[in-house]
Formats: C-alpha cells, sequence, structure tokens
C-alpha cells in the first residue's frame, strides 16, 4: 500500500506522460520503389442538354511508384506505372470490361507533406483532385511540417494556379493523427486529412490543346469551342498509415464528391457534338484503395 500510495504521489506531482511526438513527412531518395495495389469505384451523374446519364467506373490493378529525383526542399519526382489493369465501365445499361488495358506513365511531383504539386506537368492534379490524374496515381493525407502526437491536428490551405487559362482552385486541409496501426509489422501513423476544393477556372482551349508544358497556344481546328469554365466544389477524406521510420506511405484509403459545372464559350454553330448544349452539370462519388503489394 505505501508503495502504491508513493506512485500515485508521483504521477500526481509529474502530470499525465506526454504522447511521444514524431516527425512524419515524406523523405523518399532517388532510385526508390514502391509496389501497391490500386482499387478505385467512381459513380458520375452527367446531366446534358437535359439528359442525365449514369457513369460507373471501376479500376484494380498493380501499381510501381519509381523515385526519379528528389530536390533539396525534400519535393520529389515520381513515375507511375499500372500494371495488370483491369476496367469496368457501366454507362446506363451498357457494361464492358477491358483486360490487360495499357496506361501511359503518370509524372507525379510529389511534396514532403505527402500533397501531389503535379500530374503530368500541371499543378491541376493536386489533392483533392485526382479527376485530372488520369486514373491511378499516388494518395496521400496532408501530413504536418513539425513532430506530432496521437491526437494533434493540423490545416493546410493553399492555391493552385490554372496554366491553360484563368481562375485557380482553392483548397483548404484539416489533418488529424488518429492513432498507430500495425501494417505488416510496422508501426504507422494513422493520419486523416478532410480536403475541400473550390474550383473556378476557365481553359483556354488552344493552350489545352498546345500542352500544359507550353506557354504557347495552338490554332483550333474548325467547329470546336474556344474555353471552357469549370466550378464547383470537390471534397476528399484520406486517410494513410505512414511508417514514421521509413518516412513513406504504406497505404492510404479515399473517398470523395465532385459537384461541378462546366460551361463552353463561343461554341459554334453547329455544335461540336450534335445537341451538345451548357453548362453541363457533373456530380460524383469516388472511393479509391491504395494497399501494400
Amino acid at each position: 500500500m505505501r508503495r502504491l500510495a508513493l506512485v500515485a504521489l508521483v504521477t500526481l506531482a509529474c502530470g499525465p506522460i506526454a504522447a511521444h511526438a514524431q516527425t512524419l513527412a515524406l523523405a523518399y531518395k532517388s532510385g526508390d520503389a514502391y509496389k501497391y495495389a490500386i482499387s478505385s469505384v467512381s459513380n458520375t451523374s452527367v446531366d446534358l442538354s437535359g439528359i442525365t446519364i449514369p457513369v460507373k467506373l471501376e479500376m484494380s490493378g498493380g501499381e510501381t511508384v519509381k523515385v526519379t529525383s528528389v530536390g533539396p526542399d525534400g519535393t520529389a519526382d515520381v513515375s507511375i506505372d499500372l500494371s495488370n489493369v483491369v476496367i469496368k465501365t457501366t454507362t446506363g445499361q451498357t457494361t464492358s470490361t477491358a483486360t490487360g488495358t495499357q496506361v501511359p506513365t503518370i509524372a507525379m511531383k510529389i511534396a514532403a507533406d505527402g500533397r501531389v504539386l503535379s500530374v503530368n506537368g500541371t499543378a491541376l492534379g493536386g489533392n483533392p483532385l485526382t479527376m485530372f490524374s488520369g486514373g491511378g496515381g499516388f494518395i496521400s493525407a496532408v501530413l504536418p511540417d513539425k513532430a506530432v502526437a496521437v491526437g494533434d491536428t493540423w490545416s493546410k490551405d493553399f492555391d493552385q494556379a490554372n496554366p491553360m487559362g484563368t481562375g485557380k482552385i482553392h483548397i483548404t486541409n484539416m489533418s488529424k493523427y488518429l492513432r498507430d496501426e500495425s501494417v505488416k509489422g510496422i508501426s504507422a501513423a494513422v493520419v486523416q486529412t478532410s480536403s475541400n476544393g473550390t474550383l473556378d477556372i476557365t481553359f483556354d482551349m488552344s493552350k489545352a490543346m498546345a500542352g500544359s508544358s507550353s506557354s504557347s497556344s495552338t490554332v483550333l481546328p474548325p467547329g470546336l469551342f474556344q474555353s471552357m469554365s469549370i466550378k464547383g466544389l470537390v471534397t476528399a477524406d484520406t486517410t494513410s498509415w505512414v511508417d514514421p521510420a521509413g518516412h513513406r506511405v504504406l497505404k492510404s484509403h479515399k473517398t470523395g464528391k465532385t459537384n461541378l459545372t462546366m460551361a463552353f464559350g463561343s461554341m459554334s454553330t453547329p455544335p461540336p457534338v450534335p445537341g451538345l448544349t451548357s453548362p453541363i452539370s457533373v456530380k460524383g462519388d469516388e472511393t479509391t484503395d491504395l494497399t501494400p503489394a
């Protein structure tokens, strides 16, 4: 009893034991390669000229992430290759399945805090906008800039410019270190990020067709619209299991919703697609999992 009383007094005097803080930033090295299995399901409803078209897309396959270079600030250039891809598409009542689909290599620039800074050379691919990534990719919660412990929270807001026209995307992120959990024998930090992206951008189609890496524009062929505007909201909840010792993402789970309106400017008469008028409403939801292979 005397020993228990002494322990109680010491505990009261010292207060609660502080949670262990650790750094969760990514620290990739050139030449690193990681293999994952990726699966994704999206449901999109397109309201086109008064007709609603439901589209469901299911994709699965293997994914290899290779680090090609790393900058002084920890930003990594990576190439992503998909293999054994199976894509099932359902449009209305029609379903088709494609296997062995060849997906071009995806180039991404990833910050040390897990944010996707660009996809295939354009900044419009960043979190939470996987709609621009072309399928597959890197998924991560937004990580803190300092050491954190279980229960800590942090926020990050940023803007993404539109290199192919005007306007910007404003993104807010709220993150929390939820818990520690074992993933294949590794004690991983589980981090969740809730993201909101507000879009108000207009694409100059001549610049878009010239390529996002080019500052020049190209002459559009007859019959195409000159510009396309997109307004709306994209939200996402991303949970990532991060290896604090290896400073890499072990796996991620992401859900997202899209509510956008698209409009075309200076459309030709007749329109390039018969019956096509604007605006067009696009609403959808997405679930994507990236797991260790």
